[in-house]
């Protein structure tokens, strides 16, 4: 007879973090589709004119919009890619443990490249910091010892 492991606090406090995420990374990604879809509505000298004070090439105003467009394409399946991760991990998923680790070993090591970046610039974002400890918190949450039976195979005893 199998026996079936309660999940953890730890586990579902990142389960909870993920879909925290997904929600904001969903509501950015119907942001950005619906900016896009204003820019790309717009008058194309407006745009333009834009586009020459931030010092960019006027020639960009006809492709804008559906660039944004298509950036918030992107963030809305990289929110469906969170969900995914949330209901996997929640299930005792070991393999989106895995993936979900090399994200935020992903996440850790572009955050510290834009930080010695933007150090003392004006571009530094103080929200880096934010991600990287949060990622470093649910790394720890993720592999503490309840943790680890969570995700380990479960042996049927006898």
């Amino acid at each position: 007879m199998a026996t079936t492991t309660e999940r953890p606090s730890t586990v579902t406090i990142v389960v909870v973090l993920i879909w925290i995420r997904f929600g904001l990374t969903l509501a950015g990604a119907i942001a950005t589709i619906l900016f896009g879809t204003g820019i790309a509505a717009s008058d194309q000298a407006v745009i333009a004119e834009q586009l020459k004070r931030a010092d960019l090439p006027a020639e960009w105003s006809s492709t804008a919009g559906p660039l944004v467009i298509g950036a918030g394409v992107a963030l809305l399946i990289l929110a469906l890619i969170e969900a995914i991760f949330a209901v996997a991990i929640s299930r005792g998923s070991n393999v989106a443990r895995i993936l979900l680790t090399i994200v935020i070993a992903i996440r850790l090591v572009s955050g510290l490249v834009l930080m010695i970046i933007g150090w003392g610039g004006n571009t530094f974002e103080y929200g880096t910091f934010l991600g990287m400890a949060l990622g470093v918190i649910m790394l720890l949450l993720l592999y503490n010892g309840a943790a680890n039976r969570y995700f380990s195979n479960r042996v049927a005893t006898s």
